[in-house]
């Protein structure tokens, strides 16, 4: 097994750990990771039903949406995830939004030149249709009729010739277990039965902005607080192993210098001879 040892400041290191949610030694240290990121991964790759990438439906009808594209009050954390909901027919309040990392699998994720909207509307209008088609044949199979036969209707499966309904989170598990569609077997929704589109919404995180609940970029200082916190509860044990674990750093991130102790001095006195 190959593994990478990069060589960061002690708070640093305490920094990425404390964002992981545990106290661990590892041997590849992420600086930038944090538990929303982690979750935004993880909750599609988990959810019940997620056939691509930016969706996933749980049982209980919960629908999750990633956002790839960073707000930068524009609404785009709305605007984009929007466009997937309606292809699927989701009702928007049973609508999760999980914020996503840097990563290919999602494609560009420059956030500029007003393109986000522009950019995905096909790529999340494709995703939503996908899941909707899944869930409808699901409920075909259970009922014995065509996929043709059948209709989605806020959040649900309908057979109108026969009256019968079924909520998305009851389709779930069977949709599950049928292949992926190809995009030629999608049938996307006509500009007259878009539900969200064009309507006006308002951003998904608006609460939060209100009452000061929502975390910015400014505020990622609070986690290098609670960092430093950490860093002076350890014993003096745990903080030179953790020192000698990252080769006796002199600086911190932010380039401020980090004062020397006993294993670095120690360590200095072996490689100079004396």
């Amino acid at each position: 097994m190959n593994a990478t040892i990069l060589n960061v400041s002690r708070r640093g290191f305490l920094k990425g750990m404390f964002s992981a949610g545990a106290f661990v030694l590892a041997v590849r240290y992420l600086p930038e990771f944090s538990v929303a990121e982690e979750i935004a991964r993880d909750v599609i790759e988990h959810s019940a039903l997620h056939p691509g990438v930016y969706v996933g439906v749980e049982p209980d009808g919960t629908v999750y949406i990633v956002a790839h594209r960073s707000e930068m009050g524009t609404s785009s954390r709305t605007s984009v995830p929007l466009i997937l909901a309606d292809e699927l027919d989701a009702d928007w309040a049973r609508v999760k939004i999980v914020q996503a990392i840097g990563d290919p699998r999602y494609g560009s994720q420059d956030t500029d030149g007003s393109r986000s909207v522009r950019g995905f509307f096909n790529p999340m209008r494709e995703a939503g249709a996908t899941a909707r088609l899944m869930l409808v044949q699901a409920a075909a199979q259970q009922w014995g009729v065509t996929p043709e036969e059948c209709t989605t209707g806020l959040h649900q499966v309908v057979h109108s010739p026969s009256g019968r309904k079924a909520g998305y989170g009851q389709l779930v598990i069977a949709a599950a277990k049928l292949s992926v569609p190809a995009k030629s077997e999608l049938k996307f929704k006509s500009r007259d039965e878009w539900r969200y589109i064009g309507r006006g919404e308002n951003p998904y995180d608006l609460r939060e902005y209100c009452t000061g609940e929502a975390a910015f970029g400014i505020d990622a200082k609070v986690v290098d607080e609670h960092a430093m916190k950490i860093e002076h509860s350890l014993s003096p044990e745990v903080t030179e192993k953790i020192c000698i674990f990252l080769h006796h750093p002199r600086t911190c991130p932010h380039g401020s210098p980090i004062p020397r102790g006993a294993c670095c001095r120690e360590e200095q006195g072996v490689g100079s001879g004396e």
